[in-house]
């Protein structure tokens, strides 16, 4: 299933296209953002392979669990995967990592984590005005 407003981009990039822009991925509904924004919701498993090499951005709230949906994305490999708290304007890059544990193991042996980057202020204001 490909969350709502996704086809578009999945359509373009079967035709070899991508976007130039930074893609929204809203947990919380509409956003006014002038950026290509998909809908999703949390509880619901869709296909990302459409954001490879792609810049995404999760809108979230702290009342939101985000983080299946943003492991999902990072299984796919954009180009760079931020998170950004809607209510408290503050935002973070988010890394898919192997464990520490794992490291000497065969790949697919590997556990997944998230782990994050928060934005200094400077960083979350230039955000929330570009």
């Amino acid at each position: 299933m490909i969350a709502s407003n996704g086809l578009p981009i999945l359509e373009a990039r079967k035709k070899g296209l991508k976007p130039a822009e930074m893609i929204l991925v809203s947990l919380i509904g509409r956003i006014n953002e002038p950026n290509h924004t998909v809908y999703a919701q949390p509880s619901k498993v869709y296909d990302w392979l459409w954001v490879r090499g792609l810049q995404v951005c999760i809108y979230a709230a702290p009342s939101v669990d985000w983080r299946a949906v943003a492991r999902s994305i990072a299984f796919e490999r954009p180009s760079f995967l931020g998170v950004w708290d809607a209510d408290n304007r503050q935002g973070a890059n988010v890394y898919l990592l192997p464990h520490p544990a794992d490291i000497d193991k065969p790949q697919n042996q590997w556990r997944w984590m998230l782990d994050f980057l928060p934005w200094l202020p400077f960083e979350n204001k230039e955000f929330a005005w570009s």
